[in-house]
């Protein structure tokens, strides 16, 4: 069963978006650490999408959540769960994921 992919979507309400707009739902300690990354980098894959493959849509607490799906090879990639408020794009959390999470969403039937 194929999941519906809102990729198109979400590039063009990022598109409104500066790297100043970007707010952080936890400890942006904690959440660069857990990646291994920048904040500078982190901002610049969001906004430019590079590499984003999938994107799925939930609704929660009334408000639209967005969880995209970044993947950079077979054994590497990361998922971002971002919302978009007023005038922010707030970044609820970022995982790394793992060879192994890959291929289970891969048969899952996630395009990637």
């Amino acid at each position: 069963m194929e999941k519906e992919n809102y990729s198109n979507e979400v590039k063009e309400l990022i598109k409104k978006y500066k790297k100043e707009d970007i707010v952080f739902g936890k400890p942006l300690d904690f959440l660069v650490s857990r990646v291994k990354s920048t904040k500078e980098k982190i901002e610049d894959e969001i906004l430019s999408c590079d590499n984003l493959t999938f994107t799925e849509k939930q609704i929660k607490d009334d408000e639209i959540r967005y969880s995209l799906f970044f993947i950079y090879s077979k054994k590497k990639g990361r998922k971002y769960s971002i919302t978009f408020r007023d005038s922010t794009l707030r970044v609820i959390t970022i995982f790394p994921l793992g060879r192994r999470t890959l291929k289970k969403y891969r048969k899952k039937g996630l395009n990637t």
